[in-house]
């Protein structure tokens, strides 16, 4: 969960986590942040308990992969995009260029990732998973951001139990499981222009529009 300061110094910035809210400016989950930005309405936390699990494991999850790889990582960074001012995104650590986005889920709900068919995520065995969107375009804003070729997912799958009582889970293999995403040319393009077309509207006050934004581009490409 973020501080107050942190809030302040967000409201002028778009984060590798709000991304997915504008694949339609329309859409209600964007003019609510539009709205919490521009000073219109207070910031509502989501609060549940895998979110608090999360939280809870994030450092044990993320100390766990550095030992169990072999490998130096750097935690909690903040990281703004090269020629998109206030486009920053948080990292919870990252191995070299590369970042590493650590979630708590459910072991059901990991399941249900594994497809044999629409994929965009896969594993050292190659295996691959169909990974929720706004994972995947978090992801790809923090590579893009990074100008990284591979992001990793790490997803800790606990039972419902270990959900209720994160305290005392230990991560270990059992729970941890390493997903690759790979860099993709045509959402960082997207993502940008997106993203720009947002924080004009922040900057300026005026409330987003997905036909006003897609007449920009079409104008753009002419």
């Amino acid at each position: 969960m973020i501080t107050i300061k942190e809030q302040q110094e967000r409201k002028n910035t778009i984060g590798a986590s709000e991304v997915h809210k504008l694949y339609n400016f329309d859409n209600q989950s964007c003019q609510d942040m539009w709205e919490e930005k521009v000073g219109l309405k207070q910031r509502e936390e989501i609060d549940n308990d895998s979110i608090d699990a999360g939280n809870i494991l994030e450092e044990d999850c993320l100390d766990f992969y550095a030992r169990n790889n072999n490998v130096e990582i750097v935690k909690n960074e903040r990281i703004e995009h090269e020629t998109i001012d206030n486009f920053i995104v948080s990292l919870d650590a990252r191995k070299g260029s590369t970042p590493i986005e650590n979630k708590c889920i459910g072991e059901e709900v990991f399941k249900k990732w594994f497809s044999k068919k629409v994929s965009n995520a896969s594993d050292k065995f190659g295996n691959l998973y169909n990974i929720p969107i706004n994972y995947y375009l978090q992801l790809q804003s923090q590579m893009c951001c990074l100008d990284s070729e591979r992001g990793i997912l790490l997803a800790n799958t606990l039972t419902q139990e270990e959900v209720l009582d994160p305290l005392n889970v230990e991560i270990t293999d059992i729970h941890q499981k390493e997903l690759f995403v790979n860099k993709s040319e045509i959402v960082w393009n997207e993502i940008e222009k997106r993203v720009s077309y947002m924080l004009e509207c922040i900057k300026y006050k005026k409330r987003p529009n997905e036909n006003e934004y897609l007449q920009k581009c079409l104008y753009n490409q002419s």
